[in-house]
């Protein structure tokens, strides 16, 4: 009765362990600590029902006081090697986050208006999206003048 129970659990395993590997997440990778914030950043693949499916940047803010806070930042964003918002400043691309304490705010595929996501590049190939001549892929991205403001 072992044996067979044995084979069993350790084929179980190796699927699970097999699914793991097969994810479309990847590691919490930290951009920015203070004593006040962190945030970190993952890539992470959106199957979507009713646009194209899409790679983003999910960020993950942790706010690690025991007070409410705000947090702002100017995100620039480089495509293709060249920064799309470095010279002009356009007001769309300053976020700003209310925390309460000790309050951790997650990206997410489901809130399409997530302002804590960055689009990376759309994850079909350009035959499978009619109207999209050109794919093209973000190369880098930096928070500027990130800055706390206490509530």
């Amino acid at each position: 009765m072992r044996g067979p129970f044995c084979i069993k659990l350790l084929t179980i395993s190796f699927i699970l362990l097999s699914l793991t590997a097969l994810s479309n997440e990847s590691k919490w990778n930290l951009i920015h600590q203070s004593d006040e914030v962190t945030i970190e950043s993952k890539n992470y693949n959106c199957d979507f029902s009713d646009a194209y499916d899409q790679e983003f940047i999910f960020l993950r803010i942790t706010n690690l006081t025991d007070s409410s806070l705000t947090l702002s930042y100017y995100l620039e964003l480089w495509y293709d090697n060249n920064c799309i918002n470095c010279e002009n400043k356009k007001p769309e691309y300053v976020k700003s986050f209310n925390l309460s304490a000790r309050e951790i705010t997650i990206s997410d595929c489901f809130n399409k208006s997530n302002e804590s996501k960055i689009f990376v590049k759309f994850s079909l190939p350009l035959s499978k999206m009619p109207g999209v001549n050109k794919i093209v892929k973000l190369t880098d991205f930096e928070l500027k003048n990130i800055s706390l403001k206490y509530e």
